[in-house]
């Protein structure tokens, strides 16, 4: 007589665990702050206008490191022309706009800007006075970690 024995066995494991945190989302802070307007004309042909932008204001730094450009925005003719330094090292403008600038998060920083705007008459056909604003817009975006 032979006497087979077969078992089986038929288990379940689970494991269940639970994990919270909790977190606040970080702050990007970019500030602008700019001088008083300059105007500029035939005889006095070139203007300025200083700028920083900043990553803090007066309550808090930026929690996060952003890419920015600068665009400058003006529907002069070709008779206006700019350039732009920060500080004594000129920044190359492509169709009036900057490539991405970094500026670090979590410390205080600040770059300074000078805009030179510059009227050459001999390239205006008109014989108007040229009335324009000029706008500084400055774009951002978080940095990619």
């Amino acid at each position: 007589m032979a006497l087979f024995l077969s078992g089986y066995v038929l288990a379940k494991y689970e494991m269940s665990k639970e994990l919270t945190k909790s977190s606040k989302i970080a702050v990007p802070i970019l500030e602008v702050e700019g001088t008083q307007s300059s105007k500029i004309s035939a005889i006095n042909n070139i203007g300025f206008y200083d700028f920083n932008v900043k990553n803090y204001n007066e309550n808090k730094i930026s929690d996060v490191s952003q890419n920015y450009n600068i665009e400058i925005i003006s529907n002069a003719d070709e008779s206006i022309f700019f350039e732009l330094y920060k500080g004594e090292e000129k920044v190359e403008l492509k169709d009036n706009k900057t490539s991405n600038i970094y500026i670090e998060g979590t410390k205080e920083e600040k770059h300074e800007y000078r805009l030179k705007v510059i009227y050459d008459k001999t390239k205006s056909n008109s014989e108007k006075d040229i009335l324009e604003d000029v706008q500084i817009k400055v774009h951002s975006e978080q940095s990619r970690i």
